[in-house]
């Protein structure tokens, strides 16, 4: 009987289709692929992505128009390129890493090194984590690149001699084959990896080269620290000659950029005049604690727009209920259990939201019930 894979992350996240239209989609990650599902049928598959091979770009600063705080880049061995748009900084922070972490699983030998590295011919112990976040750090750190090989470009690569020479001008070996030695367990640990010229099939070579082969970090720039939130400060004030049509706008936009970030996440909304579930990018801010969301396919924008509505917590009501598991006849489960909340101002109006999971409610949950009262 074959091993079930262990499902690792579940989640909405923005995709791409063929026409180049974002749609939402539900993603599993598992133990060597991710899994793309339908948004309202999890059942139905879309499309599988094996991970073995791929690279991880986070944060991702070379797609125009695209909100980076939210932006995954998955980079395939064969030279595809899959974007993903997360609800929020923390989201893709959390997919970037979980997906980092079974990439690096798979580009890793068997043969298990030390935190520690204590060459004899080194000026120090080399510490992995630290060596990694140096090697990659903006403006000091390896120059990555798009490379021509025959009829082909790789992006985001270096050369094996890139990190030797690297290694050296920064005084952490002596000589070119203490850099090779570090650089042969960086790529065991499976840090970075060889890009294969052929179909992506023959995997991670096992051993490193000092000279023009070209390599890639399974995880690039991984870790890099942006602002969780538009900082109101930014904007330029209005001028008196724009139309009043205009400040309207303006000021709506200055309204939706205020308060800090306080949480992000896809979430459903029950829709007020027709029968089913939404999926939304809802925003919780403060100053005045607030819920701001908006249709998940609008987030793609760098800006809010303005269908972005906002929905004020002020001495709020909220309920909670959980609609149990399901089961088939067999008594094999086919719906999970549903966690949702209902939320009703002081205005009098109401909102109906729905979990992901058990584990988004206990993170949503301490917000909530901060300016709320629960019957």
């Amino acid at each position: 009987m074959d091993k079930e894979n262990l499902t690792l992350r579940t989640g909405f996240v923005l995709s791409q289709n063929p026409s180049k239209r974002w749609k939402v989609r539900w993603f599993t990650l598992e133990e060597e692929i991710l899994s793309c599902y339908h948004k309202s049928k999890k059942n139905v598959m879309i499309e599988t992505f094996p991970l073995k091979g791929c690279a991880i770009v986070c944060p991702c600063l070379d797609e125009p128009g695209l909100n980076p705080q939210c932006l995954v880049k998955i980079c395939m061995p064969t030279g595809e390129e899959l974007l993903l748009l997360a609800a929020g900084q923390e989201d893709r922070d959390g997919w970037a890493h979980a997906i980092s972490a079974v990439i690096r699983s798979l580009t890793s030998s068997e043969e298990k090194s030390p935190h520690k590295m204590p060459f004899k011919d080194f000026r120090a112990y080399a510490n992995v984590s630290e060596i990694i976040g140096a090697i990659q750090e903006p403006g000091a750190g390896i120059e990555t690149s798009s490379h021509v090989r025959g009829s082909n470009v790789y992006k985001n690569c270096f050369k094996g001699s890139d990190v030797v020479d690297w290694l050296m001008r920064w005084s952490i070996v002596r000589n070119r084959g203490n850099g090779a030695a570090m650089a042969q367990t960086l790529l065991k640990l499976g840090h970075f990896q060889e890009v294969d010229m052929k179909d992506g099939s023959d995997g991670v070579s096992q051993k490193f080269n000092d000279n023009d082969k070209l390599y890639r970090f399974t995880s690039i720039n991984l870790g890099a620290k942006r602002n969780s939130y538009y900082d109101s400060t930014d904007s330029e004030s209005s001028s008196s000659e724009e139309e009043e049509e205009t400040d309207k706008d303006e000021q709506k936009t200055e309204r939706l950029r205020k308060g800090k970030i306080l949480k992000e996440s896809f979430l459903l909304k029950k829709r007020n005049l027709r029968k089913g579930w939404r999926v939304i990018k809802a925003t919780l801010k403060d100053s005045p604690l607030h819920i701001q969301y908006q249709k998940a396919a609008d987030s793609v924008l760098m800006s809010p727009v303005k269908s972005s509505k906002v929905f004020y917590l002020d001495d709020s009501t909220i309920t909670e209920t959980v609609k149990p598991a399901t089961e088939k006849a067999g008594g094999s489960k086919y719906k999970s259990a549903r966690y949702r909340v209902s939320i009703r101002n002081s205005k009098g109006k109401c909102i109906t939201l729905q979990y992901k999971d058990e584990q988004e409610k206990y993170e949503w949950l301490p917000f909530l019930q901060t300016s709320s009262k629960t019957p």
